[in-house]
């Protein structure tokens, strides 16, 4: 793939000097150094940006409580796709579907490439949807679209647990909008939940709207009638739905509640290039989406305001397609859609300008040249104005061009092998440098790395060994040395789906580049595309955009980016005096007890000092001492830069739970899991009775007003142990349900745990009021898990703590306090230490290496090996011959297994590969 780029001088040299354009001039003196200016700067802009593009693959698309997420990541730097050499720390976090973040890692990065694994704690994550999170700190310098996301759902089938099946529609009644909600429920074994009481909450993420109590029907059918108000949120719509019988076990089911109405489907028009000019052929894009974000399928027509029908629209797949008509001057258009039951509803297209100009690029299938037509009002050709036509792939100029225009149409072909495989775009601007008309289009030379996975048997036995080699070639055939990751997955467990799932080529050579969510991205990237999918891919792309900077950041001065890349692992800090000026050439040591080592060094004319290239470690503790001329500490004060965790925005997207209108192949896989797990209890020995933990979670030093154990939420010892470097704020958002921080009426802010004022109680002692510029969320911030013994949380058991530390008056129903047990016994304070600084940074997370079992020859199948995923490798390297061994155990059930494996070379070129085992 880098041969196409690497010979940029000379294809530049050809299309200024030897592509002819009917009869207009080539690029003359000034016109020419106009030219070279404007790819001096974008390739200038591009070289000192250096923006990275991230990819993981994981071992599986969703997961099970208690499961081990692996993952392998891929690093590049985004012009090449070589390994990127920027940064060498990497970033990977799992937030919740209320974007709190649940756990962090750092692991290190090494040739472009990093493995990990995050243990998904029960107790951390519960069931639920989740999004994967990556990036690098130099990433955060461009925004979220560069972050790598990936969404996942964890969950945890039970032979008792319910499904829900729903149907709903909104309609108008009584000047406002009801939602009619059909519920079916039933348990997995398809049984009805029959005459059942159950307590119904319809609640947004701000408040419940609606409760009530109700009772289905003998057949699990129910029937709600709810009346929506104006200010509830629908795109974040829950229903709750929990089990009142009290000598049933505690049962909540969430349902994520869709509402798309088809009257209020967002129809956007987007012509091509930019502008609809009059007079000149326009192609049109458009794109509809439901209320909660999904595509919606449409059709109608483009009618002029004076109702003269002007062509047909259809939409070709998920909600996208494209038409071309011809708009008149100083007239306006408009779309009618068909809605269901024979209704309509009307859409503005954009407004037509009097003068302008075009630009259409054509990328027919299987074509060797894209088509570019430049078209102008006569105002325009008039001018005889000079224009530059430039052709970018991954922000490399790979085609540049200047003519003047001196004819309405102007068409021409520009060879398709001046570009790589992915994204190319090309700006028509004029000599004021100002963009006219933008257009991207996809490159396919069918160059991607050939992976085969070659088994020894057909099919194999459970407990056989599997010996899977793997052979890497490029486009000629030659063999490929390069790394690759391997999943294996059982298809009983595990769904994985080549349309829906992200993989190396659509997320790094498509999706990384496109504005927004894609459905189904596996759909574009299919090796064998038919027409119909080529021209889909292009409404993609008409549609969704490029995420890039803006075409006038190239030409602006350069300003050092907000975030510094991390090629390393690095402290910094500052040394300051009594009056914060900063203290130059003073010594600086850093002291490490696990793993033991001393370094030293000297602060710089800013006071600034910094250690890299540290051993990374699982768990960090260093303690910084400064040091005088003579040797001893002296009274100046230490500041280490601090991680800040970036706020990403929170995902449009919510995952369904597996229980709601599951289909009957996920059924049939659910039954499955629960089958495999019933087979394995009853081979691993005595089933025990189910004992009922009922003892007190006691803190040990606990300062509890209302006794030992008397607490409504406890965090203890042993949890606070696993919970590691993370700050009691982190803490808290995790565990304490509707803790969060809220704005008050009189313009403040104060934390609330649901609609309970929060007070902090640190060692018995009240941390507030907050005077002297101290405030709660300081509090939060100092405190981490490592210096805690025990977190209390009062909400129901508050009165004690409101008649000590409120109006004794007060409601205690109005309050919720959080006592707070430290080591130290010493009560809240902030600390300020002179002359020291204990710094515990986040810490690095080493790769663990993934247990597969070993059978001998005689081993006999038990059905105690339900392994999900079978076997996961992430650095396969393949030799000089492009060769790649693996061998592992198959699992005890019968089926099929899928193998995923995707890598890279060191030369840009990306793979991925799909396979089954056989079980039998």
């Amino acid at each position: 793939m880098n041969t196409y780029l690497k010979h940029i001088l000379v294809l530049l040299i050809f299309s200024v000097y030897f592509l002819g354009f009917s009869g207009n001039a080539l690029a003359q003196g000034s016109t020419k150094d106009s030219l070279t200016s404007i790819i001096t700067s974008i390739n200038s802009f591009t070289e000192k940006h250096s923006i990275e593009k991230l990819y993981l693959q994981t071992d599986k698309p969703n997961y099970s409580a208690g499961d081990t997420l692996w993952f392998k990541a891929y690093l590049f730097e985004a012009s090449y796709l070589k390994p990127s050499e920027k940064s060498g720390v990497l970033y990977v976090e799992i937030a919740n579907d209320s974007n709190i973040v649940m756990k962090r890692i750092i692991t290190p990065v090494s040739r472009g490439r990093s493995v990990g694994q995050i243990t998904l704690n029960e107790l951390e994550m519960p069931v639920g949807g989740y999004v994967l999170r990556a990036y690098t700190t130099w990433m955060r310098n461009f925004g979220d679209t560069h972050v790598f996301k990936k969404p996942f759902y964890i969950g945890n089938a039970k032979a008792n647990d319910w499904l829900v099946n729903y149907t709903a529609r909104v309609v108008r009644r009584e000047g406002k909008d009801n939602m009619q909600l059909g519920i079916k429920l039933r348990q997995v074994d398809q049984s009805a939940i029959g005459l059942r009481e159950l307590q119904i909450r319809l609640a947004d993420d701000k408040r419940t709207w609606n409760r009530s109590n109700v009772e289905t029907s003998t057949d699990g059918l129910l029937d709600l009638n709810v009346d929506l108000p104006e200010q509830l949120n629908t795109k974040r719509l829950n229903l709750f739905i929990r089990d009142q019988r009290k000598s049933a076990p505690k049962r909540t089911l969430l349902v994520p509640l869709t509402v798309n109405q088809p009257d209020r489907i967002d129809l956007q028009f987007m012509p091509e290039g930019g502008d609809l000019v009059a007079g000149i052929l326009s192609r049109i894009a458009f794109k509809a989406l439901n209320e909660d974000g999904t595509s919606a399928e449409v059709s109608g027509k483009i009618y002029s305001s004076k109702l003269l029908e002007v062509c047909p629209f259809d939409s070709s797949h998920k909600g996208m397609g494209s038409f071309d008509f011809r708009p008149e001057p100083r007239e306006s258009y408009f779309a009618k859609m068909d809605l269901p039951g024979g209704k309509q509803k009307t859409y503005a297209l954009p407004l037509v300008k009097i003068t302008g100009i075009s630009l259409r690029v054509d990328n027919p299938f299987v074509s060797d040249s894209c088509e570019i037509t430049i078209r102008a009002t006569p105002e325009v050709v008039a001018a005889s104005k000079t224009y530059f036509l430039i052709g970018q792939a991954r922000g490399v100029i790979c085609f540049g061009s200047s003519f003047t225009l001196r004819q309405s149409v102007l068409k021409f072909k520009i060879p398709t092998s001046l570009f790589p495989t992915g994204i190319a775009r090309f700006t028509l601007a004029g000599r004021d440098k100002i963009a006219l008309s933008e257009r991207i289009v996809f490159i396919e030379h069918a160059d991607d790395l050939k992976i085969s996975a070659i088994l020894t048997k057909p099919c194999y036995s459970p407990r056989d060994s599997v010996s899977l080699q793997i052979k890497v070639s490029d486009k000629d055939g030659n063999p490929v040395h390069g790394s690759f990751s391997v999943a294996i997955t059982d298809d009983n467990q595990v769904k994985t789906d080549s349309l829906s799932d992200y993989s190396i080529l659509n997320q790094i050579l498509l999706a990384s580049d496109l504005k927004g969510t894609i459905e189904d991205p596996g759909y574009y990237m299919q090796h064998f595309r038919t027409a119909k999918v080529w021209h889909d891919l292009d409404h993609l792309l008409l549609t969704q955009g490029w995420s890039g900077f803006d075409w006038g950041e190239n030409f602006k001065p350069y300003k050092n980016p907000q975030y510094a890349a991390e090629p390393t692992y690095l402290v910094k800090g500052k040394v300051t005096n009594a009056f914060n000026k900063p203290v130059s050439a003073t010594g600086v040591n850093l002291l490490s007890h696990k793993p033991s080592f001393v370094r030293d060094t000297l602060t710089n004319a800013q006071g600034e000092f910094y250690f890299d290239e540290l051993f990374p470690v699982n768990t960090a503790e260093f303690f910084i001492q400064t040091r005088n001329k003579k040797g001893k500490s002296f009274n100046v004060n230490i500041e280490v830069e601090e991680f800040v965790p970036p706020v990403f925005t929170a995902s449009a997207h919510r995952l369904k739970p597996w229980y709601v209108n599951i289909d009957t192949s996920s059924l049939s896989q659910v039954d499955k899991k629960i089958e495999l797990r019933k087979g394995s209890d009853k081979v691993t020995g005595n089933v025990l009775k189910v004992v009922v933990i009922t003892g007190k979670k006691i803190i040990k030093g606990s300062k509890n007003l209302n006794g030992p154990g008397e607490a409504d939420f406890t965090i203890t010892k042993e949890e606070l142990e696993k919970a590691g470097r993370t700050t009691l704020l982190d803490l808290l958002e995790k565990r304490v349900k509707g803790f969060r921080l809220k704005a008050l009426k009189n313009g403040g802010f104060h934390y609330f745990i649901r609609d309970q004022e929060a007070h902090l109680i640190i060692d018995g002692i009240d941390s507030g009021p907050y005077g002297g510029g101290r405030t709660m969320e300081q509090f939060l911030r100092s405190y981490d898990a490592e210096e805690i013994a025990g977190i209390e949380v009062m909400t129901n058991r508050s009165a004690w703590y409101t008649f000590r530390f409120i109006d004794p008056k007060a409601n205690p129903h109005n309050f919720a306090f959080i006592e707070v047990t430290t080591y130290g016994g010493a009560g809240p304070f902030l600390r300020k230490p002179v002359g020291t600084y204990v710094y515990r940074p986040l810490a690095f997370s080493m790769p663990g290496k993934f247990y597969c079992p070993k059978y001998k020859a005689e081993s006999i199948p038990d059905m105690t090996d339900i392994r999900s995923t079978i076997f996961w490798e992430p650095d396969l390297i393949t030799n000089k011959e492009g060769l790649g061994v693996l061998k592992f155990y198959a699992a005890d059930n019968l089926g099929k297994y899928s193998i995923v494996i995707e890598g890279n070379d060191l030369n840009g070129n990306l793979g991925f590969k799909r396979g089954n085992i056989v079980i039998k």
